[in-house]
């Protein structure tokens, strides 16, 4: 991979030189039409976006090295080259027969940006003309923020759709997605009529941080598409007043341990003014799986490290807790758990109970928006209608008495937790 700058001129002779060229296969004599977006098969799709940094994916099925251009208003004078990972899957149905496909699926950092500022960026190549689109890098210093968190978008995407085009609507800076975004995620055909169509017209300009769900499994395809190079699952982010910590619960063989001592670490690290935490499988969960990963540890170890709120899916429903309190005074703050798992998969019932503030079986995703010290929350369904809304603020870092005052004991609700899973053993 290497960058480097061009001028403005070799650029539009590059786009005028691929225009003549579509539909010819640079690797064979053959001609054909460009597929879908000239030549982009998936994507392109923000993955993740810092205040100096941008990683972008897109899939192609030529395999010739692409170019992605970009920079500051109408001066697309620089680029990053990708020479595309081969991916191989198999199509084969009763009907067409035997048919193996092959793509390459391109990722790349855009490096050296400019906190808070808006760039555009265009996909190129021999067999590639891709859309010129528009981003913003994560601000240095900004009190406002307005972001989505939803989960289990697989099986249907034309929910999917509805819930992405909702989101659109309402201007979003970044969306977080806590997994599951296909059935089987071992079976590549599915990623793109589940995942990657149902957020085209979004995810070229928002960046949607992605985390990894059981449906994912062990094939490596969400690695291959959705982790930037030289990351890992596990990562962060800062945009205003808002730190937000992504964490794998979900993949075989990770230790509780090792991922509450990471929360800890980084969560108790950061001084912005708002904490969030997202994974997959709930710490708290009352409805369908009756998830309570990480237990009897997870719930004291969140509030310890300073975390407001813990958002996640796997369960297919919606519930919001009463905020949790610590096991004792001093021992951390007040957490408030999420399971937003509405985003397309079947829905699975749901009982309200005295430790809920609002439980539903719906499909869903949380529109927060951030000013400084004020936290407003709308929950909207498939219909764009609001179903829950919080209202919460916070004083020299503390919660607001009103909502503290809701809180549920922690040995409390852990007791019924305990309950459970002795229950369901």
């Amino acid at each position: 991979m290497t960058s480097g700058d061009i001028s403005r001129r070799r650029i539009l002779g590059l786009i005028a030189a691929a225009a003549i060229l579509a539909g010819t296969d640079c690797s064979t004599t053959a001609s054909r039409p460009l597929a879908q977006e000239d030549g982009v098969t998936k994507g392109p799709v923000l993955l993740r976006v810092y205040q100096t940094r941008a990683a972008v994916m897109w899939e192609t099925e030529s395999k010739e090295p692409c170019k992605l251009y970009y920079g500051k208003g109408s001066d697309i004078d620089r680029y990053v080259e990708s020479s595309g990972e081969k991916v191989q899957y198999d199509l084969s149905s009763k009907d067409e027969g035997e048919i193996e496909k092959t793509v390459y699926i391109h990722k790349v950092w855009i490096e050296g940006l400019d906190a808070g500022t808006t760039y555009n960026y265009q996909v190129g190549g021999p067999e590639v003309k891709g859309k010129t689109y528009q981003f913003k890098t994560a601000p240095s210093a900004i009190s406002t923020v307005r972001f989505a968190v939803y989960g289990d978008s697989r099986t249907r995407p034309e929910v999917h759709r509805k819930l992405v085009e909702l989101m659109k609507a309402k201007k979003v800076d970044f969306i977080v997605n806590s997994g599951d975004f296909v059935t089987n995620g071992g079976k590549y055909e599915q990623w793109g009529p589940q995942f990657f169509e149902p957020i085209k017209g979004l995810a070229e300009g928002v960046p949607i941080y992605a985390i990894k769900g059981n449906h994912e499994g062990t094939s490596g395809n969400y690695e291959k598409l959705l982790i930037p190079p030289g990351e890992t699952n596990d990562f962060r982010f800062d945009y205003g007043p808002v730190h937000y910590f992504c964490v794998d619960n979900a993949s075989k063989n990770v230790k509780v341990s090792k991922i509450l001592d990471a929360i800890t670490s980084d969560t108790k690290n950061s001084e912005a003014q708002w904490k969030f935490v997202s994974f997959h499988r709930p710490s708290l969960n009352f409805g369908h799986h009756w998830s309570a990963w990480g237990y009897p540890d997870a719930l004291p170890r969140l509030s310890e490290a300073g975390v407001d709120f813990v958002v996640v899916g796997h369960s297919h429903q919606y519930e919001r807790f009463r905020p949790i309190a610590p096991a004792a005074e001093g021992a951390g703050g007040h957490v408030t758990y999420i399971t937003s798992g509405g985003g397309g998969a079947l829905l699975s019932s749901v009982n309200p109970t005295a430790y809920h503030a609002f439980a539903k079986s719906t499909l869903n995703f949380c529109l927060f928006e951030i000013e400084g010290d004020k936290l407003n929350m709308d929950v909207i369904d498939v219909n764009g209608k609001v179903i829950d809304h919080l209202e919460i603020r916070k004083s020299g870092g503390q919660l607001n008495k009103e909502y503290t005052q809701t809180a549920i004991p922690m040995e409390e609700i852990r007791r019924f937790q305990k309950a459970n899973l002795q229950r369901q053993n």
